[in-house]
């Protein structure tokens, strides 16, 4: 190299020509030329790495592949995040619900299961008739106290509102001694039943002795049964409002006579007279 290159500036150094020949091997005859030099090399090479920096970012920010960077967005603004949280709050409902249900159910069992037909329970309506027995050998005082007790709580109940579940003429009355824990109503066909309470639907299945049947859990530990419906209409977990259509009347199960509609109401884990509470003519 000459003085007089070694005296260049880098940007004259850059603005060299040079030329690239690309020769046929075989016969060394000159296929094509370039001319360039390193400064126009150079911006060349910047412009595509710009380029494609810029396509790659695109990319990222206008489609889908940018949510599986770690950190991109946030997540609650996220719609799969979002779903599955909904997802997840609905099971929480759902198992409210089947705790509701349990405590509720275990409540109605407790002392009386008509649809249990084992030995145990046997013995059990057994110790109930014994104790039945002695109740009425009991001085006055204990029936007193019984009366009491059933007094204060239909006073409970009288201070709460219920809904007529239908209208129509009591064909049966409420009367446990022959286990019969509700009031039977004859309606015209087709005639909707209707919800007390506010609640929760804890059981809509349908079963051999009462065909198809709505269970709801309410407040203050109330239950209400409503059996031998032609079709139901709540599910199971669902949330009932006062008054809203749950089934529609019918002659399902084997315990059944005829088109009507069994009601029952269970305070406490004991049944009480749906027509102490509710008129309905």
């Amino acid at each position: 190299m000459s003085e007089v290159d070694e005296k260049k500036s880098l940007l004259d150094r850059l603005q060299d020509n040079y030329r690239l020949v690309i020769v046929d091997d075989d016969d060394l005859k000159e296929v094509n030329t370039f001319k360039f030099n390193l400064l126009s090399l150079y911006i060349l090479l910047s412009t595509a790495i710009i380029l494609v920096g810029a396509l790659a970012i695109s990319f990222i920010i206008f489609t889908p592949i940018k949510k599986m960077i770690p950190g991109y967005g946030e997540i609650n603004n996220n719609a799969e995040y979002i779903e599955l949280r909904q997802k997840v709050d609905n099971l929480e409902d759902l198992v409210e619900a089947q705790e509701v249900y349990n405590k509720g159910l275990s409540n109605m069992l407790k002392n009386i299961g008509p649809d249990d037909n084992t030995e145990s329970n046997n013995n059990n309506i057994q110790k109930d008739k014994a104790a039945t027995k002695t109740l009425v050998d009991q001085p006055v005082t204990s029936v007193i106290k019984a009366d009491v007790d059933e007094a204060k709580k239909t006073n409970e109940l009288s201070q709460l509102m219920f809904a007529t579940p239908l209208t129509g003429k009591i064909s049966a009355a409420f009367d446990p001694d022959s286990e019969h824990f509700g009031v039977d109503i004859i309606a015209p066909k087709n005639t909707a039943i209707k919800a007390i309470m506010g609640g929760i639907v804890v059981n809509s299945d349908w079963t051999l002795r009462d065909g198809n049947t709505v269970t709801l859990q309410h407040s203050r530990n109330i239950v209400s049964v409503y059996k031998h419906n032609s079709s139901l209409l709540v599910k199971n977990g669902e949330i009932i409002k006062t008054g809203q259509a749950i089934a529609i009347i019918g002659n399902t199960g084997k315990m059944t006579t005829g088109p009507h509609a069994h009601i029952e109401i269970w305070y406490n884990g004991s049944p009480v007279n749906p027509a102490n509470f509710i008129s309905f003519n």
